[in-house]
């Protein structure tokens, strides 16, 4: 009787050691990697913007001198991932820029993006194209459709799972094509934009 029982308490510790060490060699092989933007996550993006306009004559920073003078822009946008580092959205702009005559210059572009991201652990580094058409206004002329194209870059650092902030810079060309080509214009602008993304 002894040896029955003593056979059964070393089967016993034995079958126990071997499931103990398979088990561990399946939590190795299923181990769980975090990143920080999955397919299917979104988020907002705010932004508030310093609109320099690059060929209307003037000097940096203001180009007081020029038709158009320095100016602003608001923007908010939804975007969505395909991948953990590839998304689409749509951003919509609004901008106005200073005229020589103390006019102003507006614009509404909603612009199509589409952002490649790549993350080093808590930075994010969108860059982005986009493309889409634009309301443009000056006195009482308005142009629509105007095409847009508009790429950009930055850097942002993820501060909450739910929040980040950067800041980002990018170009924008806003051209008018009109029957008598001596009326077309194409209009450069650059800007800094600091912005937040919520994320969810």
């Amino acid at each position: 009787m002894k040896k029955f029982i003593a056979i059964c308490c070393t089967v016993f510790l034995f079958s126990t050691a071997v499931f103990s060490q398979e088990q561990d060699e399946d939590d190795d092989r299923f181990a769980v990697e975090y990143r920080m933007n999955e397919p299917g996550d979104q988020f907002i993006n705010i932004g508030l913007m310093v609109t320099f306009p690059l060929n209307f004559g003037g000097d940096f920073p203001l180009y007081r001198e020029g038709q158009l003078s320095t100016g602003g822009a608001g923007t908010i946008g939804y975007h969505r991932f395909l991948t953990s580092w590839f998304a689409v959205g749509l951003d919509v702009s609004f901008g106005y820029n200073p005229t020589i005559g103390e006019n102003m210059f507006t614009y509404v572009p909603f612009v199509f993006c589409f952002t490649v991201q790549p993350t080093i652990k808590k930075f994010e580094f969108p860059i982005t194209m986009g493309i889409g058409a634009a309301v443009e206004s000056y006195l009482n002329r308005t142009y629509f459709p105007g095409l847009t194209l508009k790429p950009e870059a930055g850097i942002f650092y993820r501060v909450t799972p739910s929040w980040s902030f950067g800041i980002k810079g990018n170009f924008m060309y806003l051209p008018q094509w009109y029957e008598d080509s001596e009326n077309n214009d194409h209009g450069n602008f650059s800007s800094v934009v600091i912005a937040a993304r919520y994320h969810f």
